[in-house]
């Protein structure tokens, strides 16, 4: 499933009810793409385009999982993990949130180095960007698909990072320069993609992400990453829960999952 979505690169470099099922498949159609806490690494803007990259097979994450998270844990409010179709309240992708109600962010000026910062969670190719998409309600996101690994039939997959500061665009081209990556780029694991733009007084920043293979219908569940890193991101949101609905859930990266939502091919499973 290729979800539909304006194709504007960026300009610069760098079953529980119906009603559950109902409303996992309103993520389906309105979410589109989509930190370690171990920040003593450096960032690192993206690499140059060009060149090739040979792409792991996404059960190699089961050996040897992610060691970083898509953003840093200290500075995010919340989340939740992917919740399947077999849950009480489905959500068809996962959420790190930021609560930016104090106007901490931006640190040190307005430009966006002074946001929360997106990193590659593996090595990889930018397969798209988004610059400017419209949301229900008004709001408007961007943000990244990463081709990362291919499955077992060879099909490749990509981790998408929807970014979602739940707010319109303060202007025309605003968020562009949120972005540091164009398509076609390669980039390696920890380099800063991306970053999240925080309004002033608005607690619901959040960035939706999860997995799509190319061929195959639907979002799968983002598990990639290492027990550690599931942990810290469980204990600092709280125990995994949303807008109060359930939990607190397990440590995990997708709960009650079916065999259509794992990206590894191997079940249905309760976590993943």
């Amino acid at each position: 499933m290729n979800c539909a979505r304006n194709e504007r690169p960026s300009s610069r470099a760098g079953g529980k009810s119906s009603s559950a099922r109902v409303f996992h498949l309103a993520c389906l159609g309105f979410m589109a793409a989509a930190g370690c806490s171990r920040p003593a690494e450096p960032r690192s803007e993206a690499s140059a385009p060009g060149g090739t990259l040979e792409l792991s097979a996404i059960a190699a994450f089961l050996e040897k999982p992610s060691d970083r998270f898509l953003v840093d844990v200290e500075e995010i409010s919340g989340g939740h993990p992917f919740k399947g179709v077999g849950s009480e309240f489905p959500h068809a992708g996962a959420h790190v949130h930021f609560d930016n109600t104090a106007s901490d962010w931006p640190k040190n000026g307005e430009s966006p180095e002074n946001y929360p910062a997106v990193y590659a969670v593996a090595d990889g190719v930018v397969s798209r960007v988004d610059t400017h998409f419209p949301l229900q309600g008004g709001n408007v996101r961007y943000g990244v698909d990463l081709t990362f690994a291919r499955d077992r039939s060879g099909s490749e997959c990509r981790f998408c990072y929807s970014i979602e500061p739940m707010s319109p665009e303060p202007a025309e081209g605003f968020y562009e320069t949120f972005l540091l990556v164009t398509k076609g780029q390669k980039v390696r694991k920890g380099d800063v993609i991306a970053y999240l733009y925080t309004p002033p007084g608005v607690g619901g920043c959040h960035i939706h992400f999860h997995i799509m293979i190319d061929g195959k219908r639907g979002f799968f569940a983002p598990a990639i990453f290492s027990d550690e890193i599931v942990r810290q991101f469980h204990d600092r949101a709280g125990g995994f829960k949303e807008f109060n609905q359930g939990g607190p859930l397990p440590a995990c990266m997708g709960y009650k999952i079916r065999a259509e939502e794992n990206p590894f091919g191997s079940g249905a499973k309760e976590t993943l």
